[in-house]
């Protein structure tokens, strides 16, 4: 053994008291041991006085590059970027984009990084964003009006700082969207040689219709449906009171028309009469001769057809008082009565004496002697304008309501796409997967008839995702979609995204052989599909594993039994070496 000197020995006590390593100062110890024993440094070897050097060394470096790092600090500390600087470069940066100033483009760095709030690309370059920025500025060219609700300022070194904003958008349009949310932005500012610029800039506005917990806008969309329901209910009760108004109109109407068939009778004793009944009569009434000449008429006539007096009237014919589109219906409707026809009430456009026309309505019938034949007419002409108008609402309003209907069964139709269709893949998804599933079984049941079910996983999904990223991920799972809708597409078969980079297929009326049959066609159709894969260890392009679990439906055979006998046959065939099919009975 080899033994030590008493240098070393005292230098050794010394750190076992301190509990540590004899170094980097074991010449500091040994020399004060020394000095207080009052030995020389010949007590101890070269050996140990190079080693004790080199440590001393090692620590005045370490020291120095302490000392160093600490002035660089306090140098930074110094040279931090003031705050209110900051502030005012981002408050700069608002007032430029809410004007519309074109100047804002100046701002930016030419190392430059960026994305925008409705957008799905990265932005890497100062052109790109400044043709966005344009573009932005062109698409609303009025100023707008920014609502700043919290800014952060983080000086990070002498040449960089973030600041980052919560604010609200306002368009100078009506709006309900932007307004309502809160948008942030995060800018980061690079002092350059020109000055202060925006070396990156991101902002981002949450999905207005998503409320908390939901995937899709199922919330928002069944509000929709609510609101118009109500309106299409609202609008019901207004055509409903307008109806009812119609129908009082209309009663109005016939017992008015059967007094005035009355007095048509009295018409017929006596002149004197006649005139007494049209003074008092509120609509205007005409009276004929066998020729349709006009040989009376009531004082209404004079406001309704704008007259200055009788002579307006007497001796002209009735047509003349119709537009001449109208004339000929007009004929026909007087035939029908000449020959006994009863008729209703007629609608025409009256034609005023100054050339204005305006809708009325005509009651007619003939004055006959005591041996029935025609000796003139009595005709009731009541303007029915407001009334038309009324109508032409009443139109207008059915328009409307079927338009929100159609609206209402569009909103239902999304709705029920969104609740049962995989967004990414088009597929069916797993709340409609298990619906299905669960009703075929049931179907099945009835009759103990084959039943089969298939899952399958991409192999070595994560290495794809690892490899070419999230997005060429999403496009590995819709070109699998495509694979599986090309392969199954019978009656009842409904192929579904299970989970992931899982995959299911229903297969009804299907029993082991054909279930096996088909899950080869679909890991065969896979393959051949050729999309490359350039990660996985099976095959140089993308494959599945597959399970398939076939059974008779009966009373014990549940959609659980079978998805857990599917997935364990999936698990034997990715332990088994993958892109494989496993089928079993259950």
């Amino acid at each position: 053994m080899k033994h030590k000197s008493a240098g070393e020995r005292r230098a050794a006590d010394h750190s076992k008291s301190h509990g540590k390593a004899p170094r980097p100062q074991v010449l500091e110890i040994a020399a004060e041991e020394a000095l207080r024993s009052r030995e020389s440094l010949e007590d101890f070897s070269p050996e140990d006085i190079r080693r004790m050097s080199c440590d001393l060394s090692g620590q005045k470096i370490e020291l120095e590059t302490h000392e160093a790092a600490l002035r660089r600090k306090a140098n930074d500390a110094d040279n931090l970027p003031d705050e209110q600087t900051i502030r005012q470069l981002f408050q700069d940066h608002l007032r430029m984009y809410s004007s519309r100033d074109d100047m804002l483009t100046a701002q930016f760095s030419e190392d430059f990084s960026g994305f925008t709030g409705g957008g799905d690309l990265l932005v890497k370059n100062k052109e790109e964003w400044v043709a966005i920025t344009r573009q932005d500025f062109a698409q609303v060219k009025d100023p707008i009006h920014i609502e700043l609700k919290d800014l952060a300022i983080q000086s990070l070194a002498g040449t960089i700082a973030v600041a980052t904003g919560f604010f609200k958008i306002h368009l100078p349009i009506k709006d309900h969207i932007l307004s309502r949310e809160m948008a942030r932005l995060v800018l980061i500012f690079r002092k350059e040689t020109a000055g202060w610029k925006i070396s990156h800039s991101s902002i981002s506005i949450p999905y207005h219709l998503v409320s908390t917990g939901e995937i899709y806008p199922l919330k928002e969309l069944t509000e929709r449906n609510e609101t118009l329901e109500k309106l299409v209910d609202e609008r019901t009760r207004e055509l409903s009171s307008l109806n009812h108004n119609l129908e009082e109109v209309n009663s109005e109407l016939e017992a008015e028309v059967a007094q005035h068939k009355i007095v048509a009778e009295a018409l017929r004793k006596s002149e004197a009469v006649y005139r007494s009944i049209i003074h008092a009569s509120p609509d205007n009434i005409t009276i004929t001769n066998r020729d349709g000449r006009i040989i009376l008429v009531s004082p209404v006539a004079m406001s309704m057809f704008r007259a200055s007096g009788e002579q307006d009237f007497l001796g002209r014919s009735l047509l003349d008082f119709i537009i001449p589109q109208d004339r000929a219906r007009a004929l026909s409707q007087i035939a029908l009565k000449r020959q006994g026809t009863v008729t209703g009430p007629s609608e025409y456009r009256g034609l005023r004496v100054d050339g204005s026309t305006f809708d009325i309505g005509v009651n007619s019938e003939f004055i006959r002697d005591a041996e029935g034949s025609p000796t003139g007419m009595v005709v009731i002409t009541r303007d029915i304008s407001d009334r038309k108008h009324e109508e032409g609402e009443r139109e207008e309003l059915k328009r409307r309501l079927g338009e929100h209907a159609a609206e209402l069964e569009r909103l239902n139709e999304l709705l029920r796409a969104q609740a049962f269709e995989d967004s990414l893949t088009g597929l069916a998804n797993r709340r409609h997967f298990v619906a299905a599933l669960d009703s075929e079984m049931n179907r099945a049941r009835r009759h103990e008839g084959e039943f089969s079910l298939l899952i399958a996983d991409v192999d070595f999904f994560k290495r794809y995702n690892d490899t070419l990223g999230h997005q060429q991920g999403d496009e590995c799972l819709q070109r699998v979609a495509q694979v599986l809708k090309a392969t199954f597409g019978r009656p009842g078969e409904l192929p579904a995204r299970y989970g992931g980079e899982e995959f299911a297929v229903i297969l009804p009326n299907c029993g082991p052989d054909v279930g096996r049959t088909q899950a080869e066609r679909l890991r065969s159709a896979m393959q051949r599909a050729g999309f490359v894969h350039p990660s996985s260890t099976v095959a140089p392009c993308i494959t599945l594993s597959i399970g398939i679990a076939s059974a008779r439906v009966r009373a014990g055979t549940t959609p659980d039994v079978l998805i857990k006998a599917a997935d364990g046959a999936l698990y034997r065939s990715k332990a088994e070496g993958r892109n494989r099919v496993t089928a079993v009975t259950v």
